[in-house]
Parts: structure tokens; sequence; C-alpha cells
């Protein structure tokens, strides 16, 4: 172990929204790169991988996650070995440690004390495959429901709804066809969940930001749906890529974004209002 400590590169910077982040730094900053669901099918439990990029963890520890607002309590770190689990007191740059997630962190999330700072994110492939998935068994939609929004946490799927509709089947979009093969073999083996799978024409996605007024005066067309993502924010759902670049020509007043609008946001203040939040 001593030799591979030896051999092995010692923690570097971290790119953040304004500087890079460096590990001798004394306040503590941790990036979440992952998130898994079912690691324990016994307890159902959603874990949370962060990397300590400066500063020292400690266990029990306040710390804010910047996208959210909030302070956040870390009360059961863990290290994790195959099927082997410990608690962990301390942790330190380069560290890796999972966290009990009960939908409070997000793939790209930060994690710190002291002035918030935000992370450069992990980009995510605009999906080009999409898909209405609809549960079977009208018994299992609870866990139906549970198990297509926990996948959508961990990246396998991107999750949408149509935008008008008050309640309907989810829409999942993906980068690859397999990925569709994935959803549904896991939905089925850790969640008991049987699904049917009915493809969409459209290929071709677009985040839409406008004002209301300029919305208004959309004439979208038949064959364009319009879609929310799971952050409430309008999507716009082709055919092609000429129907697309067709409406964005009609709408010059309108942002046709290949991500979701806001997602390089400032941070927010650093001493939030709202109630911590205790894992």
């Amino acid at each position: 172990m001593q030799r591979f400590q030896e051999m092995a590169p010692s923690p570097s910077p971290h790119p953040a929204e304004d500087r890079a982040v460096h590990p001798e730094e004394a306040e503590f900053r941790g990036f979440v790169f992952k998130i898994q669901a079912n690691m324990d099918p016994n307890h159902r439990d959603r874990i949370a991988f962060l990397r300590v990029v400066s500063g020292k963890f400690e266990r029990d520890m306040l710390v804010q996650n910047p996208r959210l607002g909030k302070p956040v309590r870390l009360t059961r770190p863990q290290k994790l070995f195959a099927q082997e689990r410990d608690t962990v007191d301390e942790a330190y740059p380069g560290d890796i440690i999972g966290l009990t997630n009960p939908g409070v962190f997000a793939i790209g999330d930060t994690v710190c004390t002291g002035k918030p700072v935000r992370f450069q994110g992990i980009p995510r492939f605009l999906p080009e495959h999409f898909a209405v998935l609809s549960n079977v068994r009208t018994e299992r939609y609870k866990q139906f429901q549970k198990g297509v929004q926990q996948l959508s946490e961990e990246g396998v799927v991107q999750l949408f709804h149509e935008a008008d509709a008050a309640r309907t089947e989810p829409i999942v979009g993906v980068v690859g066809m397999l990925q569709f093969d994935v959803v549904r073999f896991r939905l089925q083996t850790e969640y008991g969940v049987e699904t049917r799978l009915q493809p969409l024409s459209q290929s071709y996605l677009r985040w839409i930001e406008a004002d209301p007024e300029a919305l208004a005066k959309v004439y979208w067309g038949h064959s364009t749906r319009r879609l929310r993502d799971s952050d409430g924010n309008l999507v716009a759902l082709f055919d092609s890529e000429w129907d697309m670049n067709y409406l964005r020509d009609q709408n010059p007043k309108v942002r046709f974004l290949e991500a979701p609008p806001g997602a390089a946001a400032a941070a927010p203040p650093s001493t939030p209002e709202l109630s911590s939040v205790s894992l």
C-alpha cells in the first residue's frame, strides 16, 4: 500500500466557476461525481460519491450545497470496498467517500464550508432517442415512479413530461438505444416493475428560454412536442434538424439551448436562510 501511495499522483487543483481550488486550501470542498441507487437491496439506499478536493472532511460536519442554498449535516459518511462499508471519521484531498442521499445531492454538486464555490459541472450529452415509458401493472405505480426518478438522478436516462398535461407517463431520453434496455432491466430487477416502451419519432431536443410574450407568439406546428424536464424547464422536441432550424429562424426572440438555462449560474449567497438537512 505504501508503495502504491508513492507511485500514485498527488491530489491536483480542481476547476471551479471562477478559479481553480487547490488541495492545500483550508476550507473543505468536495465534488459529487456519481450517484448510485440500490447498492444495498435490503434498504433501497442511494449513495452520492464525493471526492474531497480541499481541506479536511469530518463526520457530522455542517456543509453547504450551493445549488440548493441550504446547509447539510453529513452524519453518515461511508467508505466502500466491494460489499464492505465502514464509517468515515476523517477524509483528505484525493479521498472518496459515500454519502447517504435522500435526494439532496445531484451529479455535479459542490459540497463546501466557508464562502460557497461551485465546481464546473459534469457535462451531459444531448439525448438523441426518446420514448414514452409506461408501467404495465397499475398496483406497482408507486415503485415505478420511484425507480424512474432514482435512475434519472443517476444519469441513466434524462426524464421529461408533456408540458401541458396534468399527468402523463414519463418520456425518457437517452444517448444510445442500449440505455432503454438498461433502464427497463433495472426497473424489473431492482424495483419489481414491468414496463412498456413506445419510441417517439422526434430526435432533436433544445431547451427553450424566452419571455412569456415571445413564447405566446410561437407556432409550434403539429409534430413538435413541448416538454418539461425534471427541473420544470421548457423543452422542445423536433422531428428533424430542419424543423428545429426553421422554428428558430421564425422566432428570433426565442433562445434554443443545448443545456438547461442557468446551468452555470452563480452561487447563492454565503449565508443561507433555509433550515438545514441532516444525512
